[in-house]
C-alpha cells in the first residue's frame, strides 16, 4: 500500500480532558495519587513542585548523565515523519506499511498506549517543547489515519486528527507534540504530530488527561495528577513495569536518558533508561 508522504530530517547535536481549567486534577490532601488528583506529594518527589506551570527550576538529580558535546551528532531514521495536523499530503515520496504489512483490523481500543510525557521542557509558561510518547502494542502496521486526539486545557480543547496513511510498525511509538518546529520542540526524533496550530502550554503539572479516539472508541486515555517535575526531564512508564501497573503513577520515573542536550527523555524509543520500582 502507498501512502502519503511525510518530511524527514535530521536531528542536529549542537544547537490526555486535561486540566488547568476544566480537566484539572483535584486535591484531596491525602498524599496518594489518583486519578482524580492529588497533591505532589506522594508523587515524582524528585525536584518538588507547587503543581503549577510556571517559575519552576528544580535541579535534575546529580545521577542524570552528562552530555558529551564532543561526541559526534547522532542521527535518526532519515524516514521518520514529522508533520503538523494540517501538513500537505501530496508532497513527499510515498511511505507505506513496510515488510511487515498493515493490520487487517481498524484502529481501536489497545492498540495504541500513551507511556511517556513532557510535561515542563522549559520553566515559565509559553512551553512549546512539551510532548506526548504513544507506543503501538500491535503485531502488525498500524495506520493512525483516523486518529483524533484531544486534551482540554481552560476552556479550549487542544486537538489532533490525522487525515491521511501514517504507519507506525509493530511495537513503534509516534510522539504528539505541542510544536512542528524542531528547533521549538528541541529536535524530537522520529515521527512526530503536532497538535493544531502548534498551540504550546498543553499539558499541565496541576494534572489532566489525554485521550486518543478512533471509530467511534476510545483507543487510550490517561489521566494524571498533580505531579512533580524535572524541568527538562519527561515522566516516564518503564518498559520493565506491567502494563496493569500505568495508573499507579508511584510507578512513572523522572527519565535519565538525553536525546538532545540539556532534555532527558526517550521520545520515540523504550523506556528502558528507567526501572520499575
Amino acid at each position: 500500500m502507498q501512502t502519503t508522504p511525510l518530511l524527514s530530517r535530521f536531528l542536529l547535536a549542537v544547537s490526555l480532558t486535561i486540566g488547568g481549567g476544566a480537566c484539572a486534577a483535584g486535591l484531596d490532601g491525602t498524599g496518594a495519587p489518583s486519578t482524580g488528583g492529588d497533591d505532589a506529594s506522594g508523587v515524582l518527589p524528585l525536584g518538588g513542585d507547587d503543581a503549577s506551570n510556571d517559575g519552576d527550576s528544580a535541579p535534575f538529580p546529580s545521577s542524570a548523565p552528562s552530555w558529551d558535546a564532543s561526541a559526534p551528532p547522532v542521527s535518526f531514521d532519515a524516514g521518520a515523519p514529522r508533520r503538523d495536523a494540517g501538513a500537505d499530503a501530496t508532497s513527499g515520496p510515498p511511505r507505506d506499511a513496510g515488510a511487515d504489512g498493515p493490520c487487517t483490523q481498524p484502529l481501536g481500543p489497545g492498540v495504541l498506549v500513551i507511556e511517556e510525557m513532557m510535561i515542563e521542557s522549559v520553566a515559565g509558561s509559553g512551553d512549546y517543547g512539551q510532548w506526548i510518547e504513544i507506543a503501538s502494542a500491535s503485531s502488525c502496521a498500524v495506520d493512525l489515519n483516523g486518529l483524533h486526539a484531544e486534551c482540554p486545557v481552560g476552556n479550549k480543547v487542544r486537538t489532533l486528527d490525522v487525515g491521511e496513511d501514517v504507519w507506525i510498525p509493530p511495537g513503534g511509538f509516534f510522539v504528539i507534540a505541542d510544536s512542528s518546529d524542531p528547533a521549538v520542540d528541541h529536535y524530537l526524533p522520529g515521527t512526530v504530530l503536532a497538535w493544531a496550530g502548534d498551540p504550546g502550554s498543553v499539558l499541565r503539572k496541576s494534572g489532566g488527561t489525554v485521550s486518543l479516539m478512533a471509530n467511534d472508541a476510545i483507543v487510550d486515555s490517561v489521566t494524571w495528577p498533580a505531579l512533580a517535575v524535572v524541568v527538562g526531564a519527561s515522566v516516564a512508564f518503564p518498559a520493565s513495569c506491567s502494563p496493569s501497573q500505568r495508573s499507579d503513577w508511584t510507578e512513572w520515573q523522572i527519565s535519565t536518558a538525553s536525546w538532545f542536550p540539556g532534555f532527558y527523555g526517550t521520545p520515540n524509543a523504550p523506556n528502558t533508561d528507567v526501572s520499575c520500582p
